[in-house]
């Protein structure tokens, strides 16, 4: 990443990372992630957790079916069939699924992959066109697949894309990525940052317009405070997380939640690198303390999660970490990387790495306290309710 990109940050922190660095290597021992070994066990999860667990409509808003961040292991475009168990496993009844850029011709080849695979499973996965379709992958028993970008840049401000990727429901339109763009700022940009550009503007209006949603996940904190009070919908940040827990670029301050929660949006904790270091990395204890946190800033009707993994655990074997390092290095030469995924920390929490990690939040959030009622708005409820405010 390049020094214009880099905000002010605390370096002594993200220097800690470093004493868990195994060998130079840039990536943290395996048996400190129990490596090669499939998933987690979190241990017994109380049956009334599984129930409220069960009972609920169980939303992760950014996560995949299929290989998700670092791909591997490399597969064919249709699904495998552990894949499958696991999104079957999973009692996930919708996820928003990343599909846009990083061109045009890319984009629409990969939502034609994802319809393909929806096609070919119909027993297993279902295309989320409106919000009835929730309620209808619920029912049934499916995985219902909400169409989402990260980033519009590659649109280079061709603006009727809106309306044609509305039309091929793609529900969920975040604004911007890491890097600075006619949209507006991005999470890497240097402060003090321009925030929305005109293009955004009109990019929000067009994006509400077509009854999508505005997602301001990777935006820098002013890009999202100008989009919040210009869109005249509720909004989502669909993954990110509390700035005042960790203070890291890609995860944003109180002032941001409040306003997000003032237009009766949502804002997604993510299960990433970012969320801070405990010893050695993420813990589901600092996913917890995110979580409260947010809750105490947005309401109880305003946080969410958005986990920024795949359904199917991460494998920790060392084709992983070969693919992970290059990744790393792809994202670092297009200067989109940010601190901590250099660090070695991988892109899950230990604990979480299970397709049923939305129901083992559920319960660490209840032995922090929370009740009941607000653990199924978090878990899918807040959600659910937005997108039936916008998409109707």
């Amino acid at each position: 990443m390049t020094d214009r990109s880099l905000p002010k940050l605390d370096r002594r922190r993200f220097a800690l990372g470093g004493l868990a660095l195994a060998g130079g290597t840039g990536l943290l021992p395996g048996a400190v992630w129990a490596a090669d070994a499939p998933a987690d066990n979190p241990g017994p999860i109380p049956p009334r957790i599984k129930a409220l667990y069960r009972n609920s409509v169980a939303i992760d808003c950014l996560a995949s079916p299929n290989t998700f961040n670092v791909n591997y292991p490399v597969g064919g475009k249709d699904l495998s069939a552990e894949q499958l168990r696991n999104v079957r496993a999973s009692g996930l009844t919708a996820v928003n699924m990343s599909v846009g850029g990083p061109t045009l011709e890319r984009t629409r080849e990969r939502i034609a992959n994802i319809k393909e695979d929806i096609a070919r499973h119909p027993d297993t996965l279902m295309l989320v066109k409106s919000h009835a379709d929730i309620a209808r992958a619920k029912a049934g028993g499916k995985l219902g697949i909400m169409l989402g970008f990260q980033g519009l840049e590659w649109m280079q401000d061709n603006l009727d894309l809106i309306d044609e990727f509305a039309a091929a429901n793609v529900l969920i339109m975040q604004l911007t990525y890491n890097q600075e763009s006619s949209i507006g700022s991005g999470a890497l940009s240097r402060d003090p940052a321009p925030g929305l550009e005109a293009v955004g503007r009109e990019a929000i209006r067009r994006i509400t317009a077509r009854r999508a949603i505005v997602d301001l996940s990777h935006s820098h904190a002013q890009t999202a405070l100008d989009a919040a009070r210009e869109s005249s919908k509720p909004i989502i940040l669909s993954h990110t997380g509390c700035r005042a827990v960790y203070d890291h670029p890609r995860s944003q301050p109180d002032e941001v939640f409040r306003v997000v929660a003032a237009k009766g949006g949502v804002l997604g904790i993510y299960i990433m690198p970012f969320l801070g270091i405990d010893t050695l990395g993420p813990s589901r204890a600092l996913v917890t303390r995110h979580i409260v946190h947010a809750l105490k800033v947005a309401g109880e009707d305003h946080v969410g999660i958005g986990s920024d993994t795949s359904i199917t655990p991460i494998l920790y074997d060392d084709g992983y970490r070969a693919e992970l390092k290059r990744f790393i290095a792809g994202r670092a030469g297009n200067n989109i990387s940010a601190p901590l995924e250099d660090s070695g920390m991988p892109f899950s929490t230990p604990g979480l790495n299970t397709p049923r990690r939305l129901e083992v939040i559920a319960w660490d959030l209840a032995q922090a306290g929370v009740k009941d009622a607000v653990i199924a708005k978090v878990i899918g409820g807040n959600f659910n309710r937005v997108f039936g405010e916008v998409w109707g």
